[in-house]
């Protein structure tokens, strides 16, 4: 990081872009342009009930979201944004806190807070596999196979996919990684009958959803699925390399054939700091069923 110069400038307030003829104080450049405490400072309002960690971290939210903060660009320590700011280095640390439980920064001991690189975007209405999703993008998605064989339905998958109980099915579990970053643990149960010989199939390089659609002729339709917020339990912080606490998003449900055939069931554990979900919503008007507006039902409980 530069120091700030002693030159006219000019300073973002609220979104806009106005001249300042005032020389101001010293400050902090963070790579991007824009000048982070000064303009923060005059977005702290400390006379707000809502608190000043909170202000400091949605105020970097936006910067990001604007793009004035970009990937990478790092951000002033602890005690420069503290001097800056005019509040306490506890404040600035649970504001940066705050952001990194986001996902929206990476703390590195010693080194300092840099912005982190976007989160990856999943469109949950399309019917697409994972390696199909990321490849349409244009990114490197790697698998490594944790376990994959036949087994005994046991009663909960039996259940999801119609089965007897103990009726053999193909369990594949996988680490899914993006640019070499792991991001979703994917379990996958299809029911054995279906794709005679599947278990030995290399699925560290191929797409489950294309060989049973190119090897055995299944035709996959729409799928099932809620969407749950969980924490990271001690096997998966170790698998992903967090912290204890990390918020995931769980995807579980069912994917159907033709004839409503249930094709597979599966459990997918998200990283919450890197990943997002994009859904789209339409107003019922008139009381008037309609399959776009019935695409998302929310479960509280």
């Amino acid at each position: 990081m530069t120091p700030y110069s002693n030159a006219s400038h000019k300073r973002y307030i609220r979104g806009y872009l106005l001249p300042i003829d005032t020389t101001p104080a010293p400050c902090y450049s963070c790579g991007s342009g824009l000048d982070l405490c000064t303009d923060c400072a005059d977005m702290i309002d400390k006379n707000s009930p809502i608190p000043r960690y909170y202000q400091i971290a949605e105020f970097i939210k936006e910067q990001i979201a604007a793009g004035e903060l970009t990937d990478g660009a790092r951000l002033p320590s602890e005690r420069e944004m503290s001097d800056l700011l005019g509040v306490s280095r506890m404040t600035v640390r649970q504001a940066l806190t705050y952001l990194q439980s986001d996902g929206l920064i990476e703390v590195h001991q010693g080194v300092g807070a840099f912005v982190a690189s976007p989160k990856q975007t999943y469109d949950v209405f399309q019917l697409l596999g994972f390696s199909e999703a990321i490849a349409r993008r244009g990114e490197r998605v790697e698998s490594v196979v944790l376990e994959q064989g036949k087994m005994q339905a046991p009663v909960q998958v039996a259940q999801q996919l119609a089965l007897k109980r103990g009726e053999p099915v193909l369990k594949v579990m996988r680490l899914r990684k993006v640019n070499s970053e792991p991001v979703l643990l994917e379990t996958s149960y299809v029911p054995a009958a279906l794709c005679a010989g599947i278990e030995n199939s290399d699925f560290a390089t191929s797409s489950l959803y294309a060989l049973l659609e190119q090897r055995y002729g299944i035709q996959l339709q729409r799928a099932q699925q809620t969407v749950e917020c969980v924490v990271a339990n001690e096997y998966e912080q170790a698998l992903f390399g967090l912290r204890a606490g990390t918020a995931m998003l769980l995807l579980e449900g069912v994917t159907y054939g033709r004839h409503d055939l249930p094709v597979e069931y599966f459990k997918a554990i998200y990283r919450g700091d890197r990943c997002k979900f994009h859904l789209e919503s339409w107003r019922n008007h008139g009381g008037v069923a309609t399959a776009s507006a019935q695409r998302v039902s929310v479960i509280v409980g």
